[in-house]
C-alpha cells in the first residue's frame, strides 16, 4: 500500500486546456443567453458551473506552470547588515540560514523524475521566464549567464520560506562542506555577522587569511556597536596585528610539550624522535615554571639550543632552598669531601666550575635528598635530558630545532612570545583566555598561501590552547557564548580539536569547521580512521557544491534514503484468426513499484550552485537553502 499520492508534477498541463473549453462554453452560454427566446435562469447556472470547472483548472494549470517556471532557479541575491538584523530580531536565539524549504520525500520523488528526462526540457519558453520575472521581481537563474551549476535543484518546491535554525542546535557542531569558490567563506561570514548581533564572543581562524573576510567582520562590529571588541591577528600583516601567546594558556606543563611536539612529522617511524622530543619539552616547561619563568617558544629554544644546564642548576638551588632551610650549603659542602669533582677534558675553567657545581648538587640529591623521600619531577626530568649524551641528544631533536626556530625567528617571533617588558612596542599584548573573557571579535589570518608550514603550526597551537581554554571553563565555570569559525579547517585540525568537539559543548563553545574534501582530513591525519572520528562529533552537516566522490557519499550517507515510486505502463496487442480475420485483443496495463534511494542523488552534489546548500540540521531536518552575499554599502533584497 502506498503511504503517499503518486504524482508527476513535470507533466504537460492538460488543464489548461479544459481551462479554454470552459472558457468557450462560458462565452456560448453567455451568447444563447443574450439570444434565446426560452427561459433564462439555466443559462445563468450552467455559466456559473462552468466558471467553477474554469477557475479549478486554471488554479491547477497555474501550480504546474508556477513549478515548472520555479525548475529556472534563483539569481544571486544580496542583503544589508540592517536586512539582516531585522531578520534574527524577529526570531531571538535562532540564525537565519537564507531562505528555501524544508526537504521532504516528495522532493526527493520529483528531483528523479526530473533525472529520468533532459532538465531543460521542463524550462517555459524564456519569454515566459522573463514575464515572470518583471511580475515577482526575482531574476531566474537559468537567464543568467554567470549561473554556476543546476538552478533547477532549488526549484522543486516551487516556493521558498525564510529558513531558520535554533543556536541552540548548533552547540552540537557544525560541519560545512564545499569545494572551492562555492560560497563557504561567505557561509561563515553570515554566521559571524549574526553571532556579533547577538552579542557572542566570536574567534574566526582563516588558514588563508581572507581579506574581505576581515573586512566583514570589522563592518559587521561597527553595525553592532562593538567596534571596540574587534582584534586582529594577521601573519601576513605583522605590523598591524596584536600579539598573541599560544602557551599561555594551559592546564598542566605537559600541555605545552604536547602542543609544540604536535607540530613535529607523523608517522611510525618519527614517532621515537617525537616522544623524546615531547619527554625534553616537559621537562623545560616544568623547569621554567618550578623557578617562576614564564615558558615562551622563545624560551624554550634557547633551552633546547643550549642545554638545559642552567635552567636544571637554578631548579635545584631553589629546591633547596625551600626545602632544606638557610644551612644546606654546609651540607653539601661536607658532602663535597666525600666525593671530588672531576671535569672533562677540554673543558675550560669556567665549565668546569658549572659542572662540577651542577654535579655536585645532583649527587647530594640522588644520594642524600632522595633516600629521604624527597623528591622533585623538575629536577629528575631536567637531570635526564642533562646526563643524556650529546650527540644522541643532538640526533633525537633534529626534528624539533627547525621547528622552533620557524616559530621564533624575525617579526613572528615578536607575535608569537611578546615580551611584556618591550614598552617601546605599541601592538596590544593578549592571549586567548583573555579575549574570550572580553567578549572580543578575533579575526585570526595565518596567510598560508605564503608558507603553508607556518600557517598550520601556528593554528594548530591556537586550537590546542583554546582546547585548554575550553577545559579551564569547564571545570572553574564561566559564563561564555563562543563562536568558533574554522575555514579551511583540514590544514590546522589536531588531536585537541576533536576532544573540543566532543566536550566542549558545555563551556559555551559553539564549533563550525568548513573542509573542502575528506580526504583532506584523512591526509592530515595520516588516517581515515582518525578523521572519520573527528567527523563523527558533527551533529550538523551543511553540503555545498562537492566534487570529490568520497566526500558527496559521506554526505548522501548523513542524509539518509527514502522510497522513490517508479510508474510504468505496458501496452500490448495481438490479433489471431481463429474467430475471424478482423479479431484483435490488446491490454494496457499500468504499474507503481517503489525502490530505496538517496534522498539526493550523489552526483547531484556536484552540481550544486554557488551559495546554495542542503542541509541535516537539528537531529535530521533537512532543509535546501539558498544564500544572499552581504552587502555593507548599499541596500539590496534578500
Amino acid at each position: 500500500m502506498l503511504l503517499r499520492k503518486f504524482e508527476m508534477p513535470w507533466r504537460t498541463a492538460y488543464e489548461a486546456y479544459a481551462a479554454v473549453g470552459w472558457f468557450l462554453c462560458i462565452c456560448a452560454l453567455g451568447y444563447m443567453w443574450k439570444t434565446a427566446y426560452v427561459p433564462r435562469s439555466p443559462f445563468l447556472l450552467l455559466s456559473a458551473l462552468a466558471a467553477v470547472f474554469l477557475a479549478i483548472n486554471l488554479f491547477r494549470a497555474g501550480q504546474i506552470w508556477k513549478l515548472k517556471w520555479s525548475l529556472g532557479g534563483k539569481g544571486i541575491s544580496f542583503i544589508t547588515d540592517q536586512q539582516l538584523e531585522d531578520k534574527i530580531s524577529q526570531k531571538q536565539a535562532n540564525l537565519w540560514v537564507g531562505r528555501g524549504f524544508d526537504w521532504t520525500p516528495v522532493h526527493t520523488q520529483r528531483i528523479y523524475e526530473i533525472k529520468r528526462a533532459d532538465p531543460e526540457q521542463f524550462y517555459p519558453p524564456k519569454p515566459i521566464m522573463w514575464l515572470m520575472e518583471q511580475w515577482t521581481g526575482e531574476q531566474v537563474g537559468a537567464n543568467t549567464p554567470e549561473f554556476i551549476g543546476a538552478p533547477w535543484i532549488h526549484g522543486v518546491a516551487g516556493k521558498e520560506e525564510e529558513l531558520y535554525v535554533p543556536v541552540q542546535n548548533l552547540i552540537g557542531n557544525t560541519l560545512l562542506v564545499g569545494t572551492t569558490r562555492c560560497g563557504k567563506t561567505r557561509f561563515l561570514e553570515l554566521m559571524a555577522e549574526m553571532a556579533i548581533m547577538q552579542n557572542y564572543t566570536v574567534i574566526s581562524i582563516d588558514p588563508k587569511g581572507d581579506v574581505d573576510f576581515d573586512k566583514s567582520l570589522r563592518a559587521a562590529c561597527r553595525h553592532a556597536g562593538r567596534e571596540g571588541d574587534y582584534v586582529r591577528f594577521h601573519l601576513a600583516f605583522p605590523g598591524q596585528s596584536c600579539r598573541l601567546d599560544p602557551l599561555k594558556n594551559f592546564t598542566n606543563p605537559s600541555d605545552i610539550a604536547s602542543r609544540i611536539a604536535a607540530l613535529m612529522p607523523g608517522g611510525d617511524k618519527s614517532s621515537s624522535f617525537r616522544d623524546f622530543a615531547w619527554a625534553v619539552l616537559n621537562a623545560i616547561v616544568m623547569g621554567m615554571l618550578a623557578v617562576g619563568e614564564k615558558p615562551t617558544l622563545v624560551s624554550i629554544r634557547s633551552y633546547v639550543d643550549n642545554g638545559v644546564a642552567d635552567l636544571l642548576t637554578r631548579v635545584t638551588l631553589d629546591y633547596y632552598d625551600r626545602t632544606l632551610g638557610t644551612n644546606w650549603e654546609a651540607s653539601v659542602a661536607a658532602f663535597a669531601k666525600t666525593r671530588p669533582a672531576k671535569g672533562k677534558k677540554g673543558e675550560q675553567d669556567g665549565e668546569v666550575i658549572v659542572r662540577q657545581s651542577l654535579n655536585l648538587l645532583l649527587d647530594y640529591y640522588g644520594d642524600v635528598i632522595v633516600p629521604r623521600g624527597m623528591r622533585d619531577e623538575a629536577i629528575e626530568a631536567l637531570s635526564t635530558i642533562y646526563k643524556h649524551d650529546s650527540a644522541h641528544y643532538g640526533k633525537m631533536i633534529a626534528n624539533l630545532v627547525p621547528i622552533l626556530g620557524m616559530l621564533t625567528t624575525g617579526e613572528l617571533g615578536e607575535l608569537l612570545s611578546p615580551n611584556s617588558r618591550d614598552v617601546s612596542d605599541p601592538r596590544p599584548m593578549t592571549d586567548l583566555a583573555s579575549l574570550i573573557r572580553s567578549n572580543a571579535v578575533v579575526s585570526i589570518g595565518l596567510d598560508s598561501l605564503s608558507n603553508k608550514t607556518i600557517s598550520s603550526a601556528v593554528g594548530s597551537m591556537l586550537l590546542s590552547d583554546l582546547t585548554s581554554v575550553a577545559a579551564a571553563i569547564y571545570n572553574y565555570g564561566g559564563n561564555h557564548k563562543i563562536f568558533l569559525l574554522c575555514d579551511e579547517a583540514a590544514e590546522i585540525v589536531n588531536d585537541p580539536y576533536i576532544q573540543m568537539l566532543n566536550k566542549s559543548a558545555g563551556s559555551g563553545f559553539i564549533n563550525v569547521a568548513a573542509i573542502q574534501t575528506i580526504p583532506d582530513l584523512a591526509a592530515r591525519f595520516e588516517s581515515m580512521d582518525k578523521a572519520r572520528q573527528m567527523l563523527g562529533n558533527f551533529n550538523n552537516l551543511f553540503s555545498m557544491r562537492i566534487k570529490d566522490r568520497v566526500t558527496q557519499d559521506f554526505v548522501t550517507e548523513t542524509f539518509g534514503a527514502t522510497y522513490v515510486y517508479t510508474k510504468q505502463m505496458i501496452h500490448a496487442t495481438s490479433s489471431s484468426t481463429e474467430k475471424n480475420i478482423t479479431h484483435f485483443t490488446g491490454s494496457v496495463q499500468e504499474r507503481v513499484s517503489e525502490s530505496l534511494e538517496d534522498v539526493l542523488p550523489p552526483d547531484l552534489l556536484g552540481q550544486l550552485p554557488n551559495w546554495q546548500y542542503i542541509a541535516a540540521v537539528s537531529g535530521g531536518r533537512l532543509i535546501k537553502g539558498r544564500l544572499p552575499i552581504i552587502n555593507h554599502a548599499e541596500e539590496g533584497s534578500a
